[in-house]
């Protein structure tokens, strides 16, 4: 029968123990001088030797040997406790003994000397499961237990522990095992079982554990059983449903160049795919916070998670790009994680919010307002925008000047949100309960065309209203982002026409929030007229502190 290798390779002496040097060298020391603390408590993320150092610490203050590194595991006590018949050293789980009566009965065996050890040891894994009654019952034989008796407390959650536990117990923090570490040990296990695989892939496989030496060992068990032959980087993807590393790439390089297209292109490949949403996004969190690090310290070279076939590529994107756009994607990203543990439709958040990164003019953060005066700014030094204007200075936010020049605008496109005129207190009501009734026919329709960023949208609205061929879809609040989308002359032609197919009526959609309607003055004109001025050109007037006359 096979043998999990995070079994089969678990440390049994002192020196096995990776990542952990500053926690070994003290446990040692208190073994050979024979000073041992009666409370310990190791803290740390899964996988990093806790309840391994915590064994072999017992079998080390027990070994009978004459040995300087203990434990000899040669020994009766030691090949005892190894194969689980001592009774002196007992190991229990939190998790499902945390009642009060479990910590009573374990404190009445607490009175009793050892068999034939020279310490009873308690290891309680998971302690932060106990419920505060069982703390309470712990407390005190933890504060004075008998001098043959050590408790050895481990946690994944230290923050849950009562101080008054705290205080009472010498506490080792147990830090993640770094990459190297990783790939040095898995290295060396793969060479003894026989394993041939890349070192890109052990790297990969060292970068998705986090730091746990179980979690790596796992994985590579898993791709042990997936090929005979030697396993490379792309194999070990696949297993991990993770995006290749090209693939990942192009999909950010989208999302850097604002090219909305191809980053849903890239999103819709993904999920025929059957990549895994939560994964993808993690794995571009990590694509742009390598970007943010190889932009702050000017190199790459202490970042082992890249492959070495992309750090040049990396290098590059990270001289082009401005930290306040980094840090705008990396919020964004880590705002759609936390939102996707609750989504119930996973692809259409991860399709909005990466329309939200492709496209600055949908976020009104300060970062996107930079984008797009950076965008603005490359327009212009393009000669794609001109202005007709005397600018003697730039504003200052963007330390630029630019001359005096005669110039006019080609490529600004409108995005005016059109006003409502009519009020909402007289409706036509046949044709509205037309239009609702029929509104999943459209959604519909709307996914035959491809065209599901839209529909996406639209299948959020909160409301609707109709009044003289004019149909109000509502939205709340938290999509304002989206209306800038949803008034693109060619969405808002598109959603026209659609909805003259779908509902055999000719309207004119108009987008609007739901905090907007109070304010809007619905005695104007139901038309916006050709004055005013479109959301970048304000945009140009407010950055560059002039009155400009643009030509369109």
């Amino acid at each position: 029968m096979h043998k999990a290798l995070y079994r089969e390779y678990r440390p049994l002496v002192f020196d096995d123990v990776i990542g952990q040097e500053h926690i070994i060298k003290t446990l040692k020391n208190q073994v050979n001088e024979n000073n041992i603390s009666h409370a310990y408590m190791f803290c740390g993320t899964r996988g990093t030797g806790k309840t391994s150092t915590a064994k072999i610490f017992s079998r080390a203050v027990n070994c009978t040997s004459n040995l300087i590194d203990k434990p000899c595991n040669e020994c009766k006590e030691c090949k005892s406790i190894l194969d689980s018949s001592n009774l002196d050293v007992v190991e229990i789980d939190a998790a499902s003994n945390n009642s009060v009566d479990d910590i009573r009965e374990l404190r009445d065996t607490v009175k009793y000397t050892p068999n034939n050890s020279k310490y009873k040891v308690y290891i309680i894994d998971e302690v932060h499961m106990l419920s505060q009654g069982a703390f309470n019952a712990l407390l005190k034989t933890l504060e004075e237990p008998p001098s043959y008796v050590i408790f050895i407390l481990a946690t994944t959650e230290p923050n849950k522990i009562p101080a008054t536990i705290h205080s009472r117990c010498q506490r080792f923090d147990f830090r993640r095992v770094s990459i190297e570490e990783l790939v040095k040990k898995m290295s060396a296990i793969s060479q003894k079982e026989g394993i041939e695989i890349e070192e890109d892939a052990l790297k990969i496989i060292a970068r998705n554990a986090n730091g746990s030496v179980r979690d790596s060992l796992s994985i590579l068990d898993k791709c042990t059983s997936f090929s005979s032959e030697k396993i490379t980087s792309s194999d070990v993807l696949d297993i991990l449903g993770f995006a290749d590393p090209h693939q990942l790439f192009e999909l950010s390089k989208s999302i850097i160049d604002s090219d909305v297209g191809k980053s849903m292109e890239l999103v819709e490949d993904f999920f025929m795919w059957g990549k895994d949403i939560k994964i993808l996004v993690e794995e571009l969190v990590s694509f742009f916070r390598s970007i943010m690090m190889i932009k702050i310290f000017n190199s790459s070279e202490n970042f082992a998670e890249i492959m070495q076939d992309y750090t040049e590529q990396m290098e590059e994107i990270s001289k082009n790009m401005d930290k306040n756009e980094i840090i705008r994607i990396l919020n964004t990203l880590s705002e759609l994680l936390d939102n996707l543990k609750y989504s119930s439709n996973q692809r259409m958040a991860l399709e909005i919010y990466i329309m939200k990164l492709s496209s600055p003019s949908t976020d009104s953060s300060y970062e996107s307002l930079y984008k797009r005066i950076e965008n603005i700014e490359k327009l212009i030094e393009d000669g794609k925008i001109n202005i007709k204007s005397n600018i003697q200075t730039v504003s200052t936010n963007i330390n630029t000047q630019i001359p005096n020049s005669t110039v006019e605008t080609t490529d600004i496109e409108e995005k005016t949100h059109v006003q409502p005129s009519a009020k909402f207190d007289i409706i036509d009501d046949e044709e509205l309960d037309s239009i609702i009734s029929e509104w999943d026919k459209l959604l519909e329709q709307m996914k035959r065309d491809k065209k599901m960023p839209l529909r996406a949208f639209l299948a959020e609205k909160s409301d609707l209203k109709y009044k003289n061929e004019i149909l109000y879809v509502i939205f709340s609040d938290e999509f304002s982002f989206a209306l800038d989308r949803l008034e693109e002359p060619e969405n808002k032609t598109y959603i026209q026409n659609i909805m003259k197919k779908v509902f055999g009526l000719n309207i004119e959609p108009r987008f609007i929030l739901k905090s907007n309607i109070s304010k809007m003055d619905f005695n104007k004109a139901d038309k916006a007229t050709d004055e005013e001025e479109t959301l970048d050109e304000k945009l140009l007037k407010d950055v560059l502190g002039t009155s400009l006359e643009i030509e369109k």
